[in-house]
């Protein structure tokens, strides 16, 4: 139906033509209540023949009209006249996005900007419940305040979107509210198809993921000027989409970022399971590569730039694999002299290998030659292990017989790498060669090896750092822990450039920790430096450490002056990277080499969906769509979740309303929260840099003070399991040793608290059956782990389960059953009698978790897991090479 300029609609109008479609046509026009101009869609007459449709028109276009987002064409009125059903929009001047790629493709940074606005948009939608449908570049207009979208989930609220099980046909798609001219059997097709899912083309309800298919196919298209999915024909077209993968951006846009690529490409996967998500996702990661990209090319960063990306994981070099081996072979670097103060700054980003994900933290260590990085990084089943990439290649190796590897570092040579894992510090030559264990390290904290044939290495989380050759033997004290300063241990000693002394950094009573300088040969400590973590020093004159401690949310990398020689820091730290990441006492997560190479580790909390599953794996239901957790523990109805939150504090989420609830407000990390049997309270343990790890008590519903109810001198002080009666806590605890035990600690805070489980092993993950007269646990020796049980509260006679590769066990409800996880990533029902002593008896095999799962959760009658399942298990954790660091410095100063 033709208006022609002078109709009114309702209090509406027409002022003259704005376009025509296949959702209708579009008019100026002039809003006499309000004084404005608005854009008038008229529909197409067919759709107001059925009431059912209109009704459902009006409901969602009343859900629409809702949103309210920078990035999204507001709907302001919707209107019937004269049989004439009609919506009121923003009027919004500019081009489409259509438009603007007739000319050709997009500048990169106008591909992110512009992408991340879309993102936002689609997210807002999203978590409102509405999905678009029709995402394609003419439903994108092009403003001189970025990006608007149009026809906001109007392809489901005019009825022309197929519902759920309604057996779509290619007729029915051939009618998509926005193709504006039929599909001929022969010439380019135009139009919606090239931006519609697989799932759509099959006829299933479309979801978020449809949205971001699309998505993916605008990026494209932006970055490429050219169609993901192209065709002669609507078969042929339709074929391409089901069966085919777009050739690589890189073909047609070569100066784009992997990054880029990868993003794009996890957009138009085929299976909606594999692809992002959430839009809120996809808008991260654009402005990480936003963040990345607008620094890849300048000599300097300037503060507002440094500033503008707070809060990204990383940065991209320009960057491709040829540009960075150019670097290598030709770079001011390869010279051993020291950083060249011509050279520019240059910054990219290391990812994990594929199938993995790198630990946090992924201890990254430059080699002597700054040519390669060794890191730990986890399979698929958790195990982790050592890697080693060269900087001028994408391909990560991983080194044989390194697994539950951590803490490499590289000997003078760089032929060799030490690393400590099962309890034990090894060497491992990098020609295939099996590592060699050297000496025992039951929980260490760091190494380095010198020029002179040793190694000098924490074996433990407290006490003093030891010496060792690097051939092996027995390990001897080089420090003495300070009494008078409350020192608890010595960590992650680097020796200095003379050779004959070293740093060190001494964990004590304060939230900081003091980094020591010392000679080799013995002498007394000086204190060179005080802050958030130990000091790491970089060459040419350089201590460079973290601001703040363990529990602070953002930490900042800084770099101070430091005379090598007089062993004296001078001036003040300047800021050099913000944010880094690192999670563990004393430990800057920092690698720094002779000539201005720099590797730093970024990350954000992971979040993940919480299901349960049944006892043999059968998936039952979500409990939780978005979750970040540190430890967790199911109440004992099943009903609610406590965890320590992605940021610190205590939180519970109800597993049926999705509800979160924040109980405490220290902002310091929690963890291994467990519930009493009533579930009125939960214990949990918190972090202090200055006391370590303490258990408190707090009453579930949030009220009520935080309450200490256990300290021991060691770090590490972990409540598992509160017996049924209520009575008693079991905990388990480290000593000054850093040796771990089994403490029962009475609810009577007047009553002894004793040690009810200690050996020359190291004690953990405990589990008391029902009745609270049997305790299960786990008991860790030169890496090997073996499941016990023994009687409560009075330890008896000690019987180990005889299952291979167990890890740890847990009690059943069902019977008398025990439920044992193994290395392999497996759950076992192990039959037992308990009438008199322990008995074992047939086990069988319940569920493989799947892979990136693990259990958060259990719950017992009737027995069902709930699992955690990463939303993206790599995203936000990458590694940084920065070449020629200093330049930072430079673009801070005034």
């Amino acid at each position: 139906m033709t208006m022609t300029p002078g109709t009114k609609l309702g209090p509406y109008e027409v002022l003259s033509p704005l376009g025509a479609g296949g959702m209708g046509e579009v008019y100026r026009a002039r809003d006499t209540r309000l004084g404005r101009d608005v854009a008038i869609k008229v529909l197409p007459q067919h759709l107001s023949q059925h009431a059912e449709v209109r009704a459902r028109f009006e409901r969602e276009a009343k859900t629409i009209s809702s949103l309210n987002h920078p990035h999204i064409c507001v709907l302001f009125d919707v209107g019937r006249e004269n049989d004439v059903d009609y919506l009121v929009m923003e009027l919004i001047e500019g081009e489409t996005l259509a438009a603007r790629l007739a000319k050709g493709a997009m500048p990169l940074p106008e591909v992110v900007k512009l992408g991340v606005q879309i993102a936002d948009a689609l997210d807002r939608a999203h978590r409102a419940g509405i999905v678009h449908r029709d995402l394609k570049p003419g439903n994108v207009m092009l403003t001189k305040s970025g990006a608007k979208l149009m026809d906001f989930g109007l392809a489901r609220a005019t009825g022309l979107a197929p519902a759920s099980g309604s057996g779509a046909t290619l007729a029915a798609l051939t009618q998509s509210p926005t193709i504006a001219q039929p599909l001929t059997a022969e010439g380019t097709i135009v139009g919606t198809f090239q931006y519609m899912s697989p799932e759509q083309l099959e006829g299933s309800e479309a979801d978020a993921r449809s949205d971001i298919w699309a998505l993916g196919c605008v990026l494209y298209e932006m970055t490429t000027g050219r169609h993901a999915f192209e065709g002669k024909s609507q078969a042929s077209l339709i074929g391409a989409i089901m069966n085919s993968q777009p050739a690589p951006v890189s073909q047609f846009a070569p100066m784009s970022p992997p990054a880029l690529e990868r993003l794009i490409r996890q957009c138009i996967t085929r299976d909606a399971d594999e692809r992002w998500q959430s839009a809120g996702d996809v808008r991260r990661e654009l402005e990480w590569i936003a963040g990345s990209s607008s620094q890849s090319s300048a000599p300097v960063v300037t503060p507002r730039a440094r500033r503008a990306s707070r809060g990204t994981a990383g940065m991209v070099a320009g960057a491709v694999i040829a540009l960075a081996a150019l670097v290598f072979a030709f770079g001011p670097w390869r010279s051993g002299g020291g950083a060249n103060q011509n050279a520019r700054l240059m910054r990219f980003v290391v990812e994990p290998p594929p199938g993995t994900d790198f630990g946090r933290p992924a201890e990254a260590a430059l080699s002597p030659d700054e040519t390669v990085i060794a890191f730990v990084a986890n399979d698929s089943l958790g195990t982790q292990h050592v890697f080693v990439r060269p900087l001028a290649s994408p391909v990560a190796r991983r080194i044989e017989g390194t697994e539950e590897g951590r803490l490499p570092f590289w000997s003078p040579d760089g032929r060799m790498l030490a690393f400590f894992s099962k309890g034990k510090l090894r060497k491992v030559a990098l020609d295939g060669s099996a590592p060699v264990a050297l000496c025992d390290a039951p929980d260490p904290r760091g190494g380095a090896w010198s020029k002179d044939g040793f190694i000098l290495f924490a074996p433990g989380n407290q006490g003093p750092i030891a010496r060792v050759s690097a051939n092996g033997g027995v390990a001897t004290p080089v420090t003495k822990l300070d009494a008078a300063r409350k020192e608890r241990g010595h960590r992650y000693p680097q020796l200095l450039p003379d050779g004959k002394h070293f740093l060190y950094v001494a964990i004590g009573a304060s939230d900081d920790v003091t980094t020591f300088a010392m000679p080799i040969a013995g002498g007394e400590p000086v204190a060179v430096c005080t802050s958030g973590s130990g000091a790491l020093w970089a060459e040419p004159g350089f201590l460079l450490f973290l601001d703040a401690g363990s529990n602070a949310n953002q930490r900042r990398l800084l770099a101070q002056r430091f005379d090598a020689k007089k062993l004296r820091a001078n001036g003040d730290p300047e800021l050099l990277l913000d944010p880094v990441n690192s999670n563990n006492f004393g430990y800057a997560n920092t690698s720094a080499g002779a000539s201005g190479t720099l590797v730093v580790q970024h990350w954000a909390p992971t979040e993940a969906r919480l299901v349960w599953r049944d006892r043999k794996g059968a998936l039952l239901r979500t409990a939780a769509e978005r979750v970040v957790m540190l430890g967790s523990s199911v109440s004992p109805d099943a009903s609610r979740l406590a965890f320590g939150g992605g940021e610190g504090d205590l939180y519970v989420v109800d597993l049926n309303t999705q509800v979160t609830s924040r109980l405490t407000f220290e902002n310091k990390r929690v963890n291994t929260p467990v519930w009493s049997p009533d579930g009125k309270t939960i214990a949990f343990s918190r972090l202090s840099t200055a006391r370590g790890w303490e258990i408190f008590t707090k009453a579930a519903d949030g009220t009520g003070p935080d309450s200490v109810l256990f300290r021991q001198p060691g770090l590490f002080n972990h409540p598992v399991e509160w017996t049924p009666d209520g009575k008693w806590l079991v905990a388990v605890c480290s000593d000054t040793t850093g040796n771990y035990d089994v403490w029962r600690v009475p609810m009577d805070r007047t009553a002894k608290r004793e040690i009810y489980q200690k050996s020359d092993g190291q004690e953990m993950a405990a589990d008391l059956s029902r009745d609270g007269r049997w305790l299960v646990y786990t008991v860790e020796r030169e890496g090997k782990r073996s499941v016990f049980v023994q009687s409560f509260p009075t330890p008896g006679a000690k019987y180990e389960v005889t299952v291979p590769n167990a890890v740890v066990g847990l009690w059943s409800d069902e019977g008398d059953e025990l439920l044992v996880g193994t290395s392999e990533n497996e759950i076992l029902a192990v039959q037992s009698t308990l009438s008199d002593g322990f008995r074992q008896g047939a086990t069988t095999r319940l569920l493989q978790v799947p892979p990136g799962e693990d259990v958060a959760g259990m719950a017992r009658n009737p027995l069902r897991f709930l699992m955690r399942v990463p939303v993206d298990n790599q995203s936000g954790s990458r590694i940084e090479v920065v070449f020629n660091w200093t330049k930072l410095l430079e673009g801070a100063r005034p």
